[in-house]
């Protein structure tokens, strides 16, 4: 039970109704409930499978994809594996230190160059400058 209580509490931490409607369903099919124990599965990566191939059938930026097609690549999802569905799993790499020391570089540039109030030369204050005082 502990492969279904990790996905029960991804699909909380998501708060997206449409997904824990895939997954209450996902929950009556207790021939997943082995599969869920699966560690490479998630549910942020079966919504983005269903996402996919949902997009892929779309006419006019326009999908209409019935429960019951949903609920089946859901199911397929968690059948087969990441390879067989040609998914790859996305790792974030953190950057490394000489793109820390470059964005800081960048940061501190941008500070150096702000632009000066320029004074006119008559030192006459515009109605512009009064305002933004």
């Amino acid at each position: 039970m502990e492969g279904l209580e990790r996905l029960e509490n991804e699909v909380l931490e998501m708060n997206n109704c449409n997904i824990s409607a895939i997954f209450d369903y996902l929950k009556t099919r207790e021939d997943l409930y082995e599969k869920f124990n699966n560690e490479e599965k998630s549910i942020h990566q079966m919504y983005e499978f269903i996402y996919e191939k949902a997009r892929k059938q779309k006419v006019d930026n326009v999908a209409m994809i019935s429960d019951r097609v949903v609920y089946l690549w859901a199911v397929t999802y968690f059948l087969k594996s990441n390879d067989e569905l040609g998914l790859k799993e996305k790792r974030v790499m953190p950057p490394t230190p000489a793109e820390v020391i470059k964005e800081n570089e960048k940061r501190t540039k941008k500070e150096e160059t702000k632009p000066e109030e320029k004074k006119l030369e008559d030192n006459q204050i515009t109605l512009f400058q009064e305002v933004s005082k």
